[in-house]
């Protein structure tokens, strides 16, 4: 499966929001893969775990902070990518300690759904796995959970979801692009 890989460093990042089934697809990938040498522990949540590594949720708690927010109070996009020169040297640390000696790898943290515009210009050869669930099932679970209003939870999913079309509209460049001979 991964044959085709070999030689070329490949990083693979899980995208989502939070509960969108972002942990199922990174235990999935942990399976082959390294998901990261310094997991968060499982939780009631999230039994099997959640495989997302603490030097990114720090990483990226961090980020949110310096740009006027955190996880569930999301700032601008703007304004994160107003702090991305701040973060270029640790967030260029933190992929290589993690990278380092693999040639497959990879990280899921749903912070990252948000800040991926500064660590890609570090990744070495992104694949992105992006999640995507019901928001009404995000914002259910995010109320049992952390005890969010509905309309929270629902704004919630609403905003790391628009985060996630708008990067990989800028990604791929070819989202918005009229077919030829239109």
């Amino acid at each position: 499966m991964w044959g085709e890989w070999l030689g070329m460093q490949k990083t693979i990042v899980v995208l989502g929001m939070h509960r969108s089934a972002t942990s199922l697809v990174a235990c999935g990938l942990h399976q082959e893969i390294s998901m990261g040498d310094d997991l968060l522990p499982a939780s009631g949540s999230n039994p099997r775990g959640h495989f997302e590594d603490r030097h990114f949720v720090r990483m990226n708690d961090r980020i949110l902070s310096a740009a006027g927010g955190s996880w569930d109070r999301p700032p601008s996009r703007q304004g994160i990518l107003g702090v991305g020169e701040r973060f270029s040297d640790q967030i260029q640390s933190t992929l290589d300690l993690a990278s380092s000696g693999k040639e497959i790898w990879g990280f899921k943290d749903p912070r990252t759904t948000l800040t991926v515009p500064l660590y890609l210009p570090f990744l070495q050869n992104p694949h992105f796995v992006c999640c995507f669930r019901d928001p009404d099932q995000v914002a259910r679970s995010l109320q049992r959970r952390n005890g969010f209003p509905l309309e929270k939870g629902l704004r919630l999913a609403a905003i790391y979801n628009r985060r996630l079309l708008t990067f990989l509209s800028d990604f791929t460049g070819q989202w918005h692009e009229p077919p030829s001979g239109s």
